[in-house]
């Protein structure tokens, strides 16, 4: 009887123990993988943001209404020529600062200048006027003192997103860009392709490695570097490239794209899965070699 009892609170406190080493491995993996679920959803989150401005844009109902906001950027570009392109600090109470951040919005209500969508490293981000914190928490910024981006001979326009956000990974795969692989910019119904020509890394106060040339027209990417540093900047340059864009070419929307700490991350998850499946296996083996052990013992006692 009192070895009954025995086995009895065993097989209890085995029962309670492995039932906390199932909660613990499940707060495990939830931890693990919260991250990773929260980065994809609030990089789908700005996608759909980007696809909204599309829908704005064409939800304007008069072409010579759009045909005057794309006057407009080209005038804005043409004084940036004229007065030369430079950095400038974004001063509310500058009134050509107040004229820039009415520049490309399709209605009023909008806040979404154009969409940028390099296929090839699943980047599909809203771009928003300026550079500020509460900007580039949301998506891309295009960099005040810059060229709108409407394309253009001679016209830069610098677009710029932040690397190692905790939650979204925006232009965390910028440097996996390869020569020749196309960037587009969605801006007033239409899509400019431009393809990557180079990069180089800058320190964050070197303004003029933003370049401007005449006749050509192209895209100067920039985030910070290197990962989870930030002490330098990262600047991709794209120039422009004519040829009509296919059907099958048009920007088709996001594609999750796993940076490599996502892929660590579930490497550990898989790893501890293994563990404990493992672990697992080998108990209910010991546990069984246990009892037959228990039974063969019990079978030669005098009756």
């Amino acid at each position: 009887m009192a070895l009954h009892r025995l086995e009895d609170r065993e097989q209890d406190t085995g029962r309670k123990n492995r039932l906390l080493s199932l909660v613990l491995l499940i707060a495990s993996v939830l931890i693990l993988l919260y991250p990773v679920v929260s980065t994809v959803w609030n990089d789908y989150q700005n996608s759909q943001v980007a696809r909204i401005y599309e829908e704005e844009v064409g939800s304007v109902e008069s072409p010579d209404a759009l045909a005057d906001i794309r006057r407009r950027a080209e005038d804005y570009n043409s004084y940036l020529d004229a007065s030369g392109h430079h950095y400038r600090p974004e001063d509310p109470a500058d009134p050509v600062y107040q004229d820039y951040l009415t520049q490309l919005l399709p209605s009023e209500r909008s806040t979404v200048l154009g969409r940028i969508s390099i296929p090839d490293i699943g980047v599909e981000l809203p771009i928003y006027h300026g550079t500020r914190d509460n900007v580039l928490y949301r998506g891309a910024g295009h960099m005040y003192g810059s060229d709108l981006p409407i394309g253009g001979e001679g016209n830069t326009a610098a677009i710029t997103a932040h690397t190692g956000m905790v939650n979204a990974s925006m232009f965390d795969n910028l440097y996996k860009l390869e020569e020749s692989q196309p960037v587009y910019i969605s801006v007033l119904g239409e899509t400019l392709r431009y393809r990557m020509t180079g990069s180089e890394v800058v320190k964050p106060e070197d303004y003029d490695a933003v370049t401007y040339e005449e006749g050509v027209d192209k895209l100067v990417l920039i985030t910070c570097t290197p990962y989870g540093i930030n002490s330098d900047r990262l600047l991709v340059t794209a120039v422009r490239d004519h040829a009509p864009l296919g059907a099958e070419e048009e920007p088709g929307g996001w594609q999750p794209q796993l940076s490599w700490w996502m892929k660590l991350d579930l490497a550990i998850i898989a790893l501890i899965i293994a563990i404990a499946l493992w672990a697992t296996w080998r108990n209910r083996r010991n546990r069984r070699r246990q009892e037959e052990a228990r039974e063969a013992a019990a079978s030669h006692l005098p009756r």
